[in-house]
This record gives structure tokens, sequence and C-alpha cells, in this order.
């Protein structure tokens, strides 16, 4: 019994190690078909790189040139020495924009190194504590990684191209669509017929029944008469002694603005009184000033 069940676990141990080799074997295949990959898209971007880095070359060399013979006319004109721009060979050539690339890609790159070894160093020690066999990730070369990513970008321009299109395609069906369903209703007016060519109807203009309620100007008499109640109302605050309403009021033939009204200009016992030609207000006009006075009886104004 003991036997058997000895024999038992190593039947299950062998399996067991085996399953672990079946699928190292199967990731070991699948990064080798990635990476087989991977040089594959290398290859062709070295190669199309190589293709631009010569025609940038050779632009390079006929702008040179052509600025060497500029110097060369310049130099024999002025007597002086001339000193050509060099131009290196195609491999040492290097172009702006390639520059550029190149700085970019180094330090992407880098970067990128840097993900996959701390990704490599987290999986070998996750892989120790479960005592599985640890596969790495295939660190690629610079120019591989150059080749993916251009690659990679590529392929993502693809999907944006194709859901731009996909969404232009939507849009020209709803508007066929709603094309196809309108349904044209053009306006039609009344028909023409005797009654509607005659003549339109004349009215009369409006007029106003009411009459004009704006206040008059009233004559500089009956200014005196408003003056003559004002005086016989507010005489002891005017500073007479005695009532000067019976006294002569002297009317100054001139007419002035005051607080936006016209008006008659008084004398009366030595003192200046302005009355608005529409008896809205009286002044008592002194140092400059136009102090506002009113009345409390009509003796003069309309009789006892």
């Amino acid at each position: 019994m003991l036997y058997y069940r000895q024999t038992y676990k190593g039947v299950n141990a062998l399996s067991k190690e085996e399953k672990n080799a079946t699928k190292l074997a199967k990731k070991e295949a699948k990064l080798e078909k990635k990476n087989a990959k991977a040089q594959a898209a290398a290859a062709k971007a070295k190669a199309k790189a190589d293709k631009q880095h010569e025609k940038d070359y050779q632009k390079f060399v006929k702008d040179t040139e052509k600025k060497n013979e500029k110097l060369k006319a310049e130099a024999a004109k002025g007597g002086k020495d001339y000193t050509p721009i060099a131009i290196p060979a195609i491999d040492d050539f290097k172009s702006k924009s390639e520059a550029k690339a190149e700085k970019a890609a180094v330090a992407a790159y880098a970067k990128y190194v840097k993900k996959l070894e701390k990704k490599n160093a987290a999986a070998e020690k996750k892989a120790a504590k479960k005592g599985k066999p640890f596969v790495p990730i295939a660190i690629p070369t610079e120019e591989e990684f150059v080749a993916t990513a251009a690659a990679n970008n590529k392929k993502a321009g693809k999907i944006i191209l194709m859901i731009i299109l996909i969404l232009l395609i939507w849009f020209l069906i709803y508007f066929l669509i709603m094309f196809l369903g309108f349904d044209y209703n053009p306006f039609k007016g009344e028909p023409v017929t005797e009654e509607t060519t005659k003549v339109a109807q004349v009215y009369e203009s409006y007029s106003n029944p009411h009459e004009i309620t704006t206040t008059p100007d009233y004559s500089m008499a009956d200014a005196k008469l408003y003056l003559k109640q004002v005086l016989s109302d507010n005489w002891p605050d005017l500073g007479y002694s005695s009532d000067p309403s019976s006294s002569s009021i002297s009317y100054n033939n001139r007419i002035e603005t005051i607080n936006g009204a016209d008006c008659y200009m008084f004398t009366c016992g030595g003192k200046t009184y302005a009355v608005s030609v529409k008896l809205s207000a009286a002044y008592y006009c002194h140092d400059g000033k136009y102090t506002p006075l009113t009345f409390n009886n009509t003796n003069y104004l309309f009789g006892e």
C-alpha cells in the first residue's frame, strides 16, 4: 500500500514537471514569434528610414554645393580665401529631424527598458515564490524598439482613420434617410379671385378728440396778482413790518430762467421776486439764492 502511494506521487510529480515544461515551451514560442515580428517590423522601418536618409542627404549635398559656389564667387570677387563647407559621408550625415527623432527615441528606449526590467524582477520574484519557471520578457534592441513604436503609431493612426470613416458613413446614411423621408409641402396662398383683386378699403387717419390740457403761459398781470397774494401771506417771514401787497409792485421788463422755468422778474419794497409764467412757483431773490414762496389764502386771486 505504501509502495503504491509513493508510485502515485511520483507519477503526479512527473506530470506536473511535464506540464510546466509544456507551458514554458509555449511561452518561449510566443516570445520567439513576438521577437520575429518585431525584427521584421524593424527591418521594414530601417529600410524606410534609410530611403528617407538618402533623400535628405542628397538634398543636403545639393544645397551645400550651391552655397559653396556662391561663397567661391564672393571670395573671388573680393580677393579672399575660399573655404568650402564640408560635405560628410552619407553614413556620417544626420539631418535635423533625424537628430531630434534619435534623441527622443533614446529617451523613450531608456524608459521602456527600465519598465521591462522592473516588470521582469517582479515576475521572477513571483515565480520563485510559487515554484514556477521564470521566462523573462525579452528586451529588444534600440532599433527593434524604434521600429515597433513606429508600427504601433501607424496602427493607431489607421484605427483613428477607420473610426472617422465609420462616423462619416453613419452621418451619410442618416442624412439620406432624412432626405428620402422628407415631405415637401410648399405654402399655397388663397386663389386670386375678383374679391381679392378689389381696391383696399381706405380708412381715415386717427385724430385725438381730447382737448390739450397743458398749462398755458399767463400774462404779466396774472403773475403780478399771484405775487400780491404771496406777499400778503408771507410778509412777516420776508422781513416786512407790514403787508406790502397793497404797495407798488414794479415789473422789471425781463424774464429769467430759474430752476428750468421762465419767470417774470418783479421788485417790491426794495426786494426782488420771480414768478413763473405758468404760475407754478414764486421765488424771493437774494444773495444769488432763490427761496420758493407759497400762499395760503385766495384774497387777491379769487376774491373773498
